[in-house]
């Protein structure tokens, strides 16, 4: 299945959502050409996060909905007009099983992967919202601790587009643990945030994009810390007042 979801019946008033969850590849792709060693890099998908998403949705008996399906194959992080749906290229690696798709290929990924992983998330949280106040969206990702010759010194990135309010409060929280926290980085929300803007900027839901810097969830005593962090920092910030209500756009 390329959509699993964990804890559908939970009943907090949060929904995480995990696109980036798995490097699997069904065989008839033939690994895109790549090696497995190339499918365990970060361009096949985001290390460590499917554990902690799994972890914090049941402990915080919440709803999570996770793609098991590589980024290669389709990126459920972009609109689908959006350069790098599929790509050609990832950190300098060819996908030669990504090169000159004919659109009837693009359309089979399209149809058995990306919208059911979007349409589930729609349909949990559509469901939450019939709840006495918002659900929360958590869109968790990690990424690469070297991109392009650059040492990226955040522990964690809080993404947001137009609504800040679940980035500051995390922002204000992880800072004083003593993290260093990227304030729209390593990536910008504003022009890499598709999911959000779908499934929170459009109904006004509070929401931001959590990254958590790889070599920090990549080995099982850092995703306990951070699933402790978490776990902690989520309960607190979803009983603030400015969660509670819709904002439009």
């Amino acid at each position: 299945m390329p959509v699993e979801t964990i804890n559908p019946n939970g009943k907090a008033n949060i929904v995480f959502l995990c696109e980036h969850a798995s490097n699997h590849i069904p065989p008839e792709y033939d690994n895109l050409g790549l090696t497995d060693e190339q499918l365990k890099l970060h361009i096949a998908w985001d290390i460590g996060i499917a554990e902690v998403t799994r972890n914090i949705a049941e402990a915080l008996d919440a709803p999570a909905v996770i793609a098991n399906f590589s980024r290669l194959l389709i990126d459920a992080n972009r609109a689908l007009d959006q350069h790098g749906l599929i790509p050609s290229i990832s950190d300098g690696h060819e996908i030669t099983g990504n090169m000159n798709l004919k659109k009837a290929d693009i359309d089979h990924r399209i149809n058995r992967f990306y919208h059911p992983f979007h349409n589930k998330a729609d349909q949990i949280i559509q469901e939450k919202s019939t709840y006495d106040h918002a659900p929360i969206i958590f869109n968790m990702h990690s990424f690469t601790p070297h991109m392009a010759g650059f040492d990226r010194p955040w522990h964690t990135g809080m993404l947001w587009n137009k609504d800040k309010r679940a980035a500051n409060a995390l922002i204000e929280r992880f800072s004083s643990r003593g993290l260093i926290v990227g304030d729209n980085e390593p990536y910008s929300g504003q022009e890499l945030n598709h999911t959000m803007n779908t499934h929170g900027t459009k109904h006004g839901f509070p929401h931001v994009n959590i990254e958590i810097r790889q070599d920090e969830i990549n080995h099982q005593s850092g995703i306990e810390k951070w699933c402790g962090i978490l776990i902690e920092d989520l309960k607190a910030i979803r009983e603030l007042p400015e969660m509670r209500d819709t904002k439009h756009y």
